[in-house]
């Protein structure tokens, strides 16, 4: 930015949270309002192979992306991403960490949408959100991730009983109703008698989740004189769909989890002093990343090229009819300013970082 007599909006009134070191960086991405984009886009129920698989491609390239991401787990429209526990991507800012994993997927999934779905166009734009939460030690992030694959187990469990008996006849609150109270027991029961399915043969995908990692694989580099291949382990981005909840995985795979060696200094980094805002107004400042690069590749006008700012605006005009809360948007170039009463707060920390590029946040008065 260049400097003027305004600039002390960012100097006094924009700052990062730094998240703490020593720990594990966990960003859940989740789908909004799934429910109705599923449903627009005439998905299978209770699982689309294909769009699991658009899923698990966009966290693929997550990986390639971002080589701090050490580890992944999706199940349905969530994907969790695992930062190494010393990684300084951005400093540990977690506005930036949070905004450029959310923009990136929700880009990804984007892009990638015609690779699963080459007769359905997107007929709505799909967005998530996405929080980071912070796990001090080995045991935590084990914990977290078996977590998610629980409840993988359950809700899908659930659902194939559920829709199973909705495709049979029953109306959807029937079927809720039938399964009111039962127990793993009684579902597994319910699949075998009343339809022939045995829930363990169900795909693995939908029964436990997908998770993404560097695998170490066998690989022919070169060949020697005499013909004989010469082979090396190199890792190689890899989804599977195993139990990641007892410790074989993590026992075969210690490699993916490995507890970073600091030296004493680092205990200075969780010096973090907060500021308090004294404010009655919210900005959102959205400014696009690695912009020059993208306007190289898409040929833009210099110094403006009209269209990708006639794009700019038309985007900012939907955001201020997807979002009531903000009153007031300002753009140029790849960046743009939204204003919004302090009472929108919840509405805007709830709604806007599920957005497009990277996100801050500031206060003013």
């Amino acid at each position: 930015m260049a400097n003027s007599e305004y600039e002390y909006v960012k100097r006094e009134f924009e700052f990062d949270r730094r998240l703490p070191a020593s720990n594990w960086i966990v960003v859940r991405i989740d789908g909004c309002h799934f429910h109705r984009f599923s449903k627009i886009h005439a998905f299978e129920k209770p699982n689309d192979e294909n769009a699991l698989r658009l899923m698990n491609a966009c966290a693929t390239s997550m990986l390639e992306k971002f080589p701090d991401i050490v580890f992944a787990y999706g199940v349905s429209d969530e994907y969790s991403f695992v930062f190494r526990e010393e990684t300084e991507f951005y400093q540990r800012r977690e506005s930036k960490i949070l905004s450029l994993c959310v923009s990136y997927f929700t880009s990804l999934y984007g892009m990638k949408w015609k690779d699963f779905f080459p007769n359905k166009d997107l007929r709505e734009p799909p967005y998530f959100d996405g929080r980071v939460v912070c796990y001090p030690n080995m045991k935590t992030i084990h914990d977290y991730l078996a977590w998610r694959q629980v409840d993988c187990h359950i809700n899908n469990h659930y659902n194939t009983c559920f829709w199973m008996l909705v495709k049979s006849g029953k109306t959807e609150k029937e079927a809720q109703q039938t399964l009111k109270g039962t127990f793993s027991k009684d579902k597994n029961e319910l699949l075998s008698q009343q339809f022939q399915v045995n829930y363990e043969d169900e795909p693995a995908m939908f029964r436990k989740g997908s998770s993404v990692y560097r695998d170490k694989v066998e690989t022919k580099v070169k060949t020697d004189d005499y013909g004989n291949p010469i082979k090396r382990i190199r890792l190689a981005i890899t989804v599977s769909n195993l139990d990641i909840i007892g410790p074989e995985f993590w026992e075969k795979h210690q490699y993916i989890l490995q507890e970073g060696k600091y030296r004493y200094e680092y205990v200075k980094k969780f010096d973090d002093i907060h500021r308090l805002p004294c404010c009655n107004w919210i900005v959102v400042r959205i400014s696009a990343c690695q912009f020059d690069q993208f306007s190289l590749i898409h040929s833009f006008d210099k110094p403006n090229d009209e269209t990708a700012l006639s794009l700019m605006n038309a985007s900012a005009s939907l955001m201020m009819e997807q979002f009531p809360g903000i009153i007031f948007g300002y753009g140029f170039s790849n960046e743009y300013r939204y204003d919004m009463p302090v009472q929108h707060i919840c509405f805007c920390m709830e709604r806007t970082l599920k957005n497009t590029k990277k996100t801050r946040i500031y206060f003013s008065t």
